[in-house]
């Protein structure tokens, strides 16, 4: 037996449009990985990386144009299938995302659920780059780093990294520490907070992606970086 996650939105941008933004690896990397490659269709293959330990590559098992993109990622013998369906409807799009394979064993309930949510922001995010900044390079300003801190701990400071702005919450998770904002005041900028588990530790994650700030870019990059290791307790040295 096996779980699945599954989520699903209209987004109001034709089906051409959506499949660019999953299948081409610069669109890819303006609302999902930092860096991305794609060798498209059957038998090619997706790689996608969040920066250094957090990268890989999948082959590609379904390559429906304007339809149907989905790739396989194996662990020994258990198969994680992360599945697009897409839909015309309403002047839209209907996005169906279904990630498979999951065990129903309790070993498999952290990574499980950290998906759930993570999907939760990341369908969002394709969502508010199709329609508010379609075409439009990202800046992202993001930091991760381990925390000698109890995960609740981690997440609550982290949650005070949105106090100068007037942010508005679309995904909150306490029990799996995630969290997503838009920025309006940033040009419609779009946040996600995580803190994944660790056997005596936790890591501690902030990404925000910006579209067109400009000249603002540097002074928000300082201010969030200050922000963090102020949270966190981090030395003020540390590289962004």
């Amino acid at each position: 037996m096996s779980r699945a996650v599954v989520k699903e939105l209209l987004i109001a941008a034709p089906p051409d449009e959506v499949w660019r933004a999953l299948t081409d690896a610069r669109e890819l990397t303006r609302w999902f990985p930092v860096e991305a490659r794609v060798e498209p269709g059957v038998g090619g293959s997706i790689w996608i990386s969040w920066g250094e330990g957090a990268s890989g590559d999948a082959p590609i098992t379904a390559w429906e144009p304007g339809r149907r993109f989905e790739w396989t990622e194996h662990r020994g013998p258990v198969k994680l299938a992360i599945d697009f369906q897409l839909e015309p409807r309403d002047h839209g799009t209907v996005v169906r995302l279904v990630q498979s394979g999951f065990g129903d064993g309790s070993e498999w309930d952290d990574e499980f659920h950290m998906v759930t949510g993570g999907w939760a922001y990341f369908m969002t995010h394709l969502q508010w780059y199709l329609e508010r900044h379609r075409g439009v390079p990202r800046d992202l300003i993001g930091r991760r780093d381990t925390v000698p801190l109890s995960r609740a701990d981690t997440f609550s400071r982290l949650l005070t990294l949105v106090g100068d702005f007037e942010a508005r919450s679309f995904v909150m998770s306490p029990a799996t520490c995630q969290a997503g904002f838009t920025i309006a005041a940033l040009n419609d900028a779009i946040l996600f907070l995580e803190v994944e588990p660790g056997k005596d530790s936790c890591r501690a994650g902030f990404w925000l992606s910006t579209y067109g700030l400009g000249e603002r870019l540097p002074g928000v990059r300082a201010r969030l970086n200050a922000a963090y290791d102020s949270a966190l307790g981090l030395s003020q040295e540390k590289e962004p």
